[in-house]
């Protein structure tokens, strides 16, 4: 049984992307064994939580449960803040290219010498606990947080002194046109109406400005089939859906990347006039993802590598982080060393 009350899962929806009703069931437990029915659209690929619970429901589960019901914890231990930068350090590295100096407005950097002559505007959704918008602020970069968690946003504010809105994308008080990158790093996977969240995020935008999602990529074959589907993940993407859900609200794809193990999917999109693109010729893409899904057996995933070479990974970054912990003994040891981290890359753009 989960150790917190979560919201029944009873609205039964239409595919977010396409709007079809075609859909096959592909999942009926989540990775604890919990009943969750999972379904594919089969008109355009989609992979979502149906039924699942209502929009404030889910607002309510992520501001007050989520964190408690999936790590047992309401506010960040010292590791996963220390996991937190090391991520955030390889971002801000792959954001660089995307933040070009604005024009027009007085230079005044959030912290020290400027990477960008005027410093451009970033908003990070989902910021968890900061990490990244700590780093970007090093660099210049006028960059603040979006996140719906009460306890992680108010961490992130008082601890890590970085500028926080406590709120999901539907409540949150953005000005229009007024970010020139937007991040969403393992945010979008868990919206209920990810079309109209990239939507509003568009609306955010200055013109030509991007916006960076990263999420599980769905037809990977990296988790075993049994830890395939989560209670909190209420859509599932790969790469031509999570491209195609963006160009349907009306951005413009500009590449699309995956990680290493192919685990996970990184599309950057652009702010462009050019409209809302409806999602076509996707069927072979559907067709695709549904025998994925289908061939994926427990047995054909625990005799290929990829469990051990995950479990070997995993153990890797766990001995890494041991290895800094035994010398990060407090918030503030930690602050000194994500400084040191923010000085590593001393690159400047002219």
């Amino acid at each position: 049984m989960s150790p917190v009350a979560r919201p029944e899962a009873r609205e039964e929806t239409a595919c977010n992307l396409c709007g079809s009703r075609n859909d096959v069931v592909v999942g009926t437990r989540d990775r604890d064994g919990h009943p969750l029915r999972t379904v594919l659209c089969q008109t355009c690929g989609l992979v979502w939580t149906n039924p699942r619970p209502t929009t404030a429901e889910m607002n309510a589960y992520y501001g007050t449960t989520y964190r408690a019901d999936y790590k047992g914890q309401r506010t960040p231990p010292l590791r996963k803040i220390v996991r937190g930068f090391i991520g955030a350090a390889d971002r801000r590295m792959m954001l660089r290219p995307l933040l070009a100096p604005r024009k027009g407005a007085p230079y005044d950097t959030p912290r020290r010498a400027p990477l960008y002559g005027v410093p451009p505007r970033m908003l990070d959704v989902g910021c968890g606990a900061g990490e990244l918008v700590y780093l970007m602020r090093h660099d210049g970069v006028d960059a603040s947080g979006l996140d719906p968690g009460i306890e992680f946003a108010e961490f992130a504010r008082a601890v890590l002194g970085v500028p926080i809105q406590t709120a999901a994308v539907d409540a949150a008080v953005v000005p229009p046109a007024s970010q020139d990158l937007v991040t969403m790093f393992h945010a979008l996977e868990h919206v209920p109406d990810p079309r109209g969240v990239l939507s509003t995020v568009r609306g955010w935008l200055t013109p030509g400005g991007h916006l960076v999602v990263e999420v599980p990529n769905i037809s990977a074959r990296v988790q075993a089939p049994s830890h395939q589907y989560h209670y909190a993940h209420l859509h599932h993407f790969t790469g031509a859906t999570l491209g195609a859900m963006g160009e349907a609200a009306g951005l413009r794809l500009v590449s699309t990347a995956y990680t290493g193990d192919r685990g996970n999917v990184i599309c950057v999109f652009e702010r462009t006039d050019d409209g809302q693109r409806p999602p076509v010729g996707l069927e072979a893409e559907a067709a695709r993802t549904l025998a994925e899904l289908r061939s994926h057996t427990a047995l054909r995933h625990y005799t290929s590598p990829v469990p051990f070479t995950r479990a070997l990974g995993r153990l890797r970054r766990r001995l890494a982080e041991n290895r800094l912990l035994l010398r990060l003994k407090s918030v503030d040891d930690v602050l000194r060393w994500a400084d040191s981290l923010a000085e590593a890359h001393p690159e400047r753009r002219a």
